[in-house]
């Protein structure tokens, strides 16, 4: 089968899920309208179609940077996607121009679209009046078009029949790994201010109260707001007196990141807001402990107890008692290690991707 993926950059939460689709003989093209600095393109290179002349102008006289308005050029559009005739058309609607493109093209072309977003289940799961809601109502309704979220986590309750749950896939590399006393800690995100790395350092901070703790912040740096909040964390690491104890790495490649979660007991997100965070998924399937916020998108792949816990969003003391709970956990954890990896592979395995993946783009 022909799939066509069209993303606004490739994000990492992808890489695994199309180098399943690619092993079971599909052939995927991948295009997408940004780049980011530590993407990793083992399993495919991203192809951009050039963008349009009016795109052009939009993004230089109002200086927007992530291409909200992209169009292709509509010669480009009609060779590399049109006149390839592909099976399936994977679409997140980032732009809303792209995507009425892909909507008028859908009428005119023989090739399922399927439209990828983010939605959580508490947004759609019962009538309201939010413009979400319409939005998919038009889209279920009257364009009788599917459309998919890896968030939601019972589609038997969903309002509309053409909305459906594709999970979130990763390689399980969990290795049974000798129970010690160290407490190490990892926590990723790019240097801005709602990833709340200050919590998770404060939270650091009173666990050395306790325990020996040491921690890992990873993150991009690629703009200035990047440089600013990284100089502003260092501050707060070094106020703190923790210089000795947190470590900070800024950059690192995607494929080079796994090494750093199986190193580590526990992996902490502690962000304000994030619809669907990969590394959850990564920091499981490399045998990590977890811990996130409620506001977190992929909460739902976190088994309470057997492999995590959620904290109240933005609260300090909550993250701070669940900081404890990890540790308090861990002999629970390692001694529940097969059950662990069995609730992994039925949660985020390739098995289970590919039986809900045949459901959707079975028409």
């Amino acid at each position: 089968m022909k799939i066509y993926i069209i993303l606004p950059r490739f994000h990492t939460n992808y890489s695994d899920i199309i180098q399943n689709l690619l092993d079971q003989g599909h052939q995927i093209k991948l295009f997408v309208y940004n780049f980011g600095k530590i993407e990793n393109y083992r399993y495919i290179k991203p192809r951009l179609i050039r963008e349009n002349f009016f795109t052009k102008f939009i993004n230089n006289f109002f200086k927007i940077k992530q291409n909200k308005f992209y169009l292709p050029s509509l010669k480009e559009f009609k060779k590399e996607i049109i006149d390839t005739s592909p099976d399936v058309v994977i679409m997140r609607p980032y732009s809303k121009l792209f995507t009425l493109l892909i909507l008028i093209s859908n009428f005119i072309s023989d090739f399922k679209t399927i439209l990828y977003h983010q939605t959580d289940f508490e947004k759609l799961g019962k009538f309201n009046f939010s413009t979400k809601y319409f939005k998919f109502f038009l889209i279920s309704k009257i364009f009788k078009m599917r459309s998919y979220s890896p968030l939601f986590n019972n589609r038997k309750k969903l309002p509309f029949k053409e909305l459906y749950f594709l999970p979130f896939a990763k390689q399980i590399n969990l290795k049974k790994k000798k129970y010690n006393t160290k407490n190490n800690f990892l926590m990723i995100g790019k240097f801005i201010k709602k990833k709340n790395h200050e919590m998770f350092i404060r939270g650091i901070k009173y666990l050395t109260t306790k325990y020996e703790v040491k921690a890992t912040i990873i993150g991009e740096v690629s703009t200035r707001e990047h440089k600013i909040e990284l100089d502003r964390i260092k501050k707060l690491i070094n106020r703190l007196n923790l210089k000795n104890i947190i470590k900070i790495k800024t950059n690192i490649k995607n494929n080079k990141i796994m090494n750093y979660y199986y190193r580590n007991d526990f992996f902490v997100l502690p962000t304000t807001h994030d619809p669907a965070p990969i590394s959850i998924i990564e920091a499981l399937s490399m045998g990590c402990m977890v811990l996130c916020s409620s506001s977190c998108g992929t909460k739902n792949y976190i088994k309470v107890k057997l492999n995590g816990f959620i904290f109240k969003n933005n609260d300090q003391k909550s993250l701070n008692q669940c900081l404890i709970k990890l540790i308090k956990n861990k002999k629970f954890f390692f001694k529940n290690f097969n059950q662990n990896k069995k609730y992994l592979l039925k949660t985020i395995g390739n098995n289970n991707f590919n039986k809900h993946f045949y459901k959707l783009i079975k028409y």
